[in-house]
This record gives structure tokens, sequence and C-alpha cells, in this order.
């Protein structure tokens, strides 16, 4: 009798602890599965998509200085407001100033329209304070000082597409030459030698320099000398001959 119940005990043993191991391994099934489920990812688990202009937006941008004019030779704006030297005197990009200080390449050679000293140089878009109107400004020609009367000659051969009477820079006449170059020459006198749509040969007289240019009045007598290639400013002295 006592081996008989033994017996049953052993057995009821046995049973119980399958059962304990059945249900460890349930668990540890469904704990799998649950795992399973959180890490693998479904149709609608998408990474969100950013573009290039949701993420510059939250960058502000400053592209100008306010209150300070340009340098537009004889096209400026006839009104200034005086302005306090900015926090940076750049007023274009690094690439738009290497691309000014280029060399101009042209078929025919550019002389001097007038002989005298470069006073005030070309500012390759930084901002310089101007000396008669008092505020920081680019200069986008350069000043050649001469005596007033001194005739200015053509840089080269053209065609006079603009005389204009401006109240920033005075009389100025406009030639766009023949080899690619549009030429500012401001601060003339009112008598001139040329009209507009006259053919002009390198060389010939334009007009006289005088005291028109309100603009820059308290420098030295000059001629304000301005030059385009392809629609930019470049410096009016990188154009012209060295040979001549």
């Amino acid at each position: 009798m006592k081996r008989r119940n033994e017996k049953q005990n052993v057995k009821l043993l046995g049973a119980a602890s399958a059962v304990g191991i059945a249900a460890v391994a349930v668990s540890l099934i469904a704990a799998y599965s649950s795992t399973m489920k959180r890490l693998t990812p479904t149709q609608n688990n998408s990474l969100p998509q950013y573009s290039s202009s949701s993420q510059s937006s939250d960058v502000p941008v400053q592209n100008s200085v306010p209150n300070v004019p340009l340098d537009r030779g004889s096209s400026a704006a006839s009104g200034y407001s005086g302005a306090s030297k900015p926090k940076s005197s750049k007023a274009s990009s690094s690439s738009d100033a290497e691309e000014a200080n280029r060399p101009v390449t042209v078929d025919i050679g550019n002389i001097l329209p007038v002989e005298g000293e470069v006073s005030n140089p070309f500012s390759n878009g930084e901002l310089v304070k101007s000396e008669t109107l008092g505020v920081w400004k680019t200069h986008d020609g350069c000043d050649i000082l001469c005596e007033l009367g001194t005739d200015v000659k053509s840089m080269s051969e053209g065609v006079v597409k603009i005389i204009d009477n401006s109240s920033v820079y005075g009389v100025c006449v406009t030639v766009e030459q023949s080899n690619g170059l549009t030429v500012e020459y401001c601060g003339l006198a009112k008598e001139l030698n040329v009209k507009a749509g006259a053919v002009v040969k390198q060389g010939e007289i334009i007009g006289k320099t005088g005291d028109t240019n309100l603009a820059e009045s308290l420098e030295q007598p000059h001629l304000h000398l301005a030059v385009k290639q392809n629609g930019k400013w470049v410096d009016p002295m990188s154009v012209i001959d060295k040979t001549e």
C-alpha cells in the first residue's frame, strides 16, 4: 500500500512539472510575439520626410543693410538718407566680388579717358563712407583726379546710348562699346561734344569735366568713371590697356 502511494505521488509530481514547463513555454512564446510586434515596422510606420525648403525656413537671412544707398552710376536714385556704419562692410557675396575683380578680356583695348590719379577707387561691393553724403554706400566706379574743363576721351569705339542730367551724379554720358563694355562718364560739364545715338571712335572727345556731380561735390575735381560688363559693375582700371 505504501509503495502504491509513492508511485502515485511520483506520477502527480511529474504531471505537475510538465504542466509548469508548458506554462513557462507558452509565456515565453507570448512575450516573444509581443516584442516582435513592437519591433517590426508596419506599412503606416514610415519615417517623416523633410524638404530642403522646410529645413531652411527656420534660418533667418539678412540680405541687405537698411537705409544704405547703393552707388549705381547715372541711374542712381536722387534721394539719400544717412546711415551709421554697418557691422559688416561687405554688400555682396565673395563669389560676386571675385567675379568683379577678374580682369576683363576684350578684343579692342581701352584708353584712359583722362590722365590723373585715382582718388576714390572701385569698392567692389564694399560699403565705404561718402565724404559728401556722410553715408555708407558702395562706390561702383572710380574717381580720376583732373582739373575742371579737362577733355574726356572715349575709352574705345562705340555708340552713345544715354545722355542724362542726373540729380546725383550730374551730367552723364553712357557709351555702349563694340568690345562689349558699357561705360558711364559722370560729372561732365553741360556743354557736350556728342549726342545720343552718335558713333564715337576711341580717343574722341565726349565733353569736359564739370562741377555737376553733387554726390561727390566735396571731393577734389575729378571724373567719375563707371564700367559694366555683362550687366555687372567692374573695376574701370582693370580694363585699361596697360600697353598704351
